[in-house]
């Protein structure tokens, strides 16, 4: 008897026993948990519409963010529906997937998520600080027109040119945002940083999905978690989209032009081929690819920060490769098409007539990387970062005005700023420009990378007039020679014939910058003097002969680097738009003598023998200052017995033919006027081209000094820098 009671037992079922009955606090799985709220009717339509109430229902487990019927309503307004039938499906159901995330998290745990797990009260790492979940949304496969050019597949955005097209895998569903107080904390961002990309202001303490708020939070369904929001959030686009499309008319067709001509990386993905379902019974398929633009597929060129098309984000710490996409963001600025054009026809390309590259297919690597790097930030853009400022708070070699900003997106991948004007680097507006734009200088233009001057050099304020080498006359003299490693990865170095060891040499980057910048002068010639003396960068002086219309430096010019064959320098001005600074292309390189204190002064006997006898000559061969050396000959030294003068007489006597402080040359560039002299009392100077006037108390002339090649101008340096004038007069300086 007691069996069959049991048997009749177990024929119960075991549903009706109280133990298992569902509580009347649980709602039963997500859509039904929403259709049982009123006030997400509307969003319970939307996901009956797209056909995701049965899918909520029935199998997985979710998050979803959803959005009040007032949410809803703002939507319908904002796109003119007057129902939510009216939503397209495609456009509804991008919708409805965007808000629902993969996997159940309460709203503690989407704030307490890291890398590796659960972040701990005392984490203070980024790694510890999730921000990016991933939702069901999915673009689907990307179709890119394809042009093989120098044997690497380039995207082109016009089919009519294309060879032939490749699908490209996507590599994920799209991620949305989370904010909440700790992130901020953590990244050193503040509230008005959200509220620049998503126009509304963040309140502490709440959390915000995307643009939306979270009302309220884990309400709790038998597969999943529900939150509400104030919002509807449109699915965020990566950066490729948002460069596609056009919003209020404006376009930035031609930055993303130039992005895919030259930075596409395909590498084919036979896993994702063979997977498709043709291709499992064995019908033809496309052959699927990954597309890199950020060189992390199997390169190592220096590409872009991120693929401008991926949902994923990829960090290389060390030698390891590591998704980090639920921390970190990038960031991108693009110009529009107007600025854009307006910079590659006007100053890059050969639009106004000048000598420069054909068009944008025709760049080399180097300028294309530094024409678009700059506007990719390994950060997220806000207006309180470090980047941000970068680019458009602080001078420097890449700066947009902040005023041109015209769209401000936080994508899926980046944060996205378009500007409607474009400011060029200064690698093309200043005075390097001519030899950026200049296919004939690409040498000369490999070398103020090389050398690491060109950041230095083009973000000088001052006018500077340039002296570059063509291609040409490098090659024809073996005196600087372009050595490639390895094109592919923009890798090289320079090299020189050494004609006493009959072979190559290397020419380090310290060498070459020191070369390079004596071919810098920091002021421009006029025109008016027979000789200009132009201080270079390096602080040598090059000499401008207006009379035969050559330039060169201290000593003559050679073939070679300081060659033994003289050459002649014959400046040929290089038309360009770069405001006061003037570029002349020359042959052959500038040479410079090295004359110390001792050598050039010893060239006058009696002048040195006195200084030496004074003990002056100690003085001013140590001293770092300027100095203009006024230099009495012998024969007026003779006539004014100078030898005859006491120790303390001749010391303040030889001290005043010292002018301390400045470099006077017979070219006018230094105005008239009082100078100090090493014995502190002034000497009257008065300055006029290729003349030197020395005056008396009165104003009248005690010496005037005519250029003269062996007697006035004569240099002298200090280790590579020239820090004394000599000129010899015919009287002495007394009084």
């Amino acid at each position: 008897m007691g069996f069959l009671l049991l048997l009749f037992t177990g024929c119960e079922d075991i549903n009706d026993h109280e133990k298992f009955q569902k509580p009347e606090w649980l709602n039963g799985k997500l859509y039904t948990a929403i259709s049982s709220q009123e006030y997400l009717s509307l969003f319970s339509e939307c996901l009956q519409l797209a056909g995701y109430d049965t899918i909520l229902d029935v199998s997985g487990a979710w998050t979803v963010m959803a959005p009040t019927n007032g949410a809803v309503e703002r939507y319908l307004a904002d796109h003119q529906y007057s129902s939510v039938e009216e939503i397209p499906s495609w456009e509804l159901n991008k919708l409805v997937k965007s808000h629902i995330i993969q996997n159940p998290w309460t709203l503690e745990q989407l704030k307490t998520s890291g890398q590796n797990g659960w972040r701990d009260e005392n984490a203070a790492d980024w790694h510890d600080y999730s921000f990016k979940f991933q939702t069901i949304f999915q673009n689907p496969d990307q179709k890119y027109w394809i042009k093989s050019v120098g044997g690497r597949d380039r995207i082109v955005m016009d089919s009519t040119r294309a060879d032939r097209y490749k699908i490209v895998k996507t590599d994920s569903r799209k991620y949305a945002p989370l904010f909440y107080d700790a992130y901020f904390g953590i990244h050193g961002i503040s509230g008005s940083d959200y509220s620049y990309y998503f126009d509304r202001p963040y309140e502490p303490g709440y959390s915000y999905f995307a643009g939306a708020r979270v009302l309220k939070a884990d309400l709790f369904a038998e597969n999943g978690f529900l939150h509400v929001i104030d919002r509807v959030t449109k699915p965020l686009q990566n950066a490729e989209e948002i460069l596609e499309t056009a919003e209020n008319g404006e376009s930035y067709h031609s930055f993303l032009e130039m992005v895919y001509w030259h930075y596409p990386i395909f590498k084919a993905n036979d896993k994702a081929t063979f997977a498709q379902a043709s291709a499992r019974y064995g019908g033809f398929v496309d052959t699927l690819w990954n597309l890199s633009f950020s060189g992390l597929e199997n390169t190592s060129d220096d590409d872009l920060l991120f693929d401008i098309q991926a949902e994923r984000i990829w960090e290389e710490p060390g030698n390891v490769t590591d998704e980090v996409t639920r921390l970190k963001h990038k960031g991108l600025v693009a110009p529009t098409d107007p600025g854009f054009n307006a910079f590659i026809d006007e100053i890059l390309t050969s639009g106004l007539g000048y000598p420069h590259w054909t068009d944008i297919k025709s760049l080399p690597r180097d300028i294309v990387d530094i024409i678009i790097l700059q506007h990719f930030s390994p950060e997220a853009l806000y207006p309180s970062s470090d980047e941000y400022q970068r680019i458009f708070q602080e001078p420097g070699r890449f700066q947009q005005n902040e005023s041109d900003i015209i769209r401000k997106e936080f994508g899926s991948n980046c944060t996205f700023i378009g500007v409607d004007s474009y400011t060029p680097d200064r690698a093309f507006t200043s005075v390097t420009g001519p030899v950026f734009c200049r296919p004939k200088y690409s040498w000369f233009r490999l070398a103020l990378q090389y050398s690491d001057l060109l950041n230095a050099i083009s973000t000088i304020e001052n006018e500077l007039c340039f002296f570059p080498i063509l291609d040409d006359g490098l090659r024809s003299d073996s005196s600087l020679l372009l050595n490639w490693l390895n094109q592919g990865t923009h890798q090289y170095i320079f090299l020189e014939y050494d004609v006493f060891m009959h072979s190559l040499a290397y020419v380090s980057p310290w060498e070459l910058a020191n070369r390079l910048l004596n071919h810098f002068g920091t002021s421009v010639p006029n025109g008016s003097a027979n000789k200009e003396f132009i201080r270079t960068l390096r602080g040598n002086y090059i000499i401008w002969n207006n009379a035969d219309n050559t330039v060169r430096g201290t000593r003559p010019s050679t073939k070679r680097y300081n060659g033994l064959i003289e050459a002649t320098n014959h400046p040929e001005p290089m038309p360009f738009p770069i405001g006061n600074s003037r570029n002349y292309g020359i042959r052959y390189w500038f040479n410079f003598d090295q004359t110390g204190m001792d050598e050039m002064l010893s060239g006058y006997p009696e002048f040195y023998r006195l200084l030496i006898q004074s003990g002056l000559i100690n003085q001013v061969r140590n001293n770092e200052d300027y100095f203009t050396i006024f230099v009495p000959s012998d024969a007026a030294l003779d006539a004014y017995n100078a030898d005859t003068l006491t120790t303390n007489e001749l010391r303040p006597f030889l001290e005043r033919h010292f002018v301390e402080g400045n470099l006077i040359f017979t070219d006018n560039k230094v105005a008239s006027g009082s100078y100090n002299t090493l014995n502190n009392t002034p000497l009257q100077i008065e300055t006029e081209p290729d003349v030197i006037r020395i005056l008396d108390a009165s104003g009248l002339p005690v010496a005037v000094l005519q250029e003269n090649e062996n007697r006035t101008n004569r240099m002298i340096s200090s280790g590579s820098m020239v820090t004394a004038v000599v000129h010899e007069i015919d009287t002495v300086l007394s009084h």
